[in-house]
């Protein structure tokens, strides 16, 4: 059996193990100091029962694999893929902040009803900044297909990243297989997309519709979809579409609606066609102009008002305060 991590044990001779600080059903993240560069790392292993499956070492493998050919600002880097102690683990950038699911639970939680949702600019923020990210996963040739709020991370200085490709899949067909049993839906039931769910070939456009399901749950509280258990939710995504995010949040303003809407078409070749044509279109929808530039931060443009506001804000993940005009 394979040994679990344990603190202050040293790593390819390098990796110094601080504290665990995620954990997952198959594998599990740990804050650890690269003694060669000094600085802190996270380093994502499987966990001791995860080794002993071969499929799920594999995926774990190509995960790296897909991971160390992306670089991009959006994207969580890799710095190294180290096997060691019989464990295959690794490298990241260690990104202080919290992810948007800790986010929109502890809004559900102070609000009072059951509804988690952050403020418009920051949805947005989130949104453009996710959609690079996909594009350039996608130009790559890689879906994520799991793209989600616990799978989004954001800085303390408002940066949005996307991470976790465990399942993500090669779009080229002479890829190597994707290690995907028979009838077993890949990716999280609320945020599949409807050609996820009837296991049909998937392009970037099945990410874009589950990044339209994330800024639909930002903006109302919660996901248009539920059912009494995972199948059931899947299901019904295609069987109807979701309820109009208007009636669910007034609040929003009527530019932004359709975007979100068109990113929820049942129809993949509805969809928008790429990640920067999805940015282009929500900073459109925020500010008037389709040429804003995404900011240093990967969001709206940096000479807009919502960075300038944004800088003044308590959390921005909430955005202003209530008595900001």
């Amino acid at each position: 059996m394979v040994a679990p991590f344990e603190p202050q044990t040293l790593l390819g001779g390098r990796y110094l193990l601080e504290k665990a600080i995620a954990h997952g059903g198959r594998a599990e993240v740990w804050l650890a100091t690269d003694t060669q560069l000094e600085r802190q790392v996270a380093i994502k292993a499987l966990k001791p029962h995860s080794q002993q499956d071969e499929v799920v070492v594999e995926r774990f493998r190509r995960e790296a694999r897909a991971l160390a050919v992306l670089n991009h600002p959006n994207i969580v880097p890799v710095y190294d893929v180290v096997d060691d102690r019989d464990r295959l683990y690794v490298v990241m950038r260690y990104v202080k902040g919290k992810r948007l699911r800790e986010a929109l639970d502890g809004q559900r939680k102070r609000s009072g009803e059951g509804r988690g949702t952050i403020s418009v600019d920051m949805a947005v923020h989130v949104g453009r900044s996710i959609a690079l990210a996909l594009k350039h996963a996608h130009d790559a040739n890689i879906v994520h297909r799991d793209v989600k709020p616990a799978n989004i991370l954001i800085e303390s200085d408002g940066k949005v990243l996307l991470t976790d490709f465990g399942i993500a899949k090669s779009m080229d067909p002479q890829s190597e297989s994707d290690l995907t049993s028979v009838n077993i839906m890949m990716g999280t039931a609320k945020y599949l997309a409807p050609e996820q769910v009837q296991g049909k070939p998937l392009t970037g456009r099945a990410d874009l519709y589950a990044l339209g399901l994330v800024l639909y749950e930002c903006l109302a509280g919660d996901v248009p979809f539920k059912g009494s258990n995972d199948q059931a939710t899947a299901i019904l995504r295609l069987q109807r579409d979701a309820t109009p995010l208007s009636a669910l949040a007034p609040h929003v303003p009527h530019e932004l609606v359709p975007v979100i809407h068109t990113l929820l078409r049942r129809n993949p070749d509805s969809r928008y066609s790429s990640g920067d044509e999805v940015s282009l279109a929500l900073a459109t929808a925020l500010t008037g102009s389709p040429d804003a530039p995404p900011s240093a931060m990967g969001g709206v443009t940096a000479k807009s008002p919502v960075d300038k506001r944004r800088a003044h804000w308590p959390d921005p993940l909430l955005g202003p305060p209530a008595t900001d005009s």
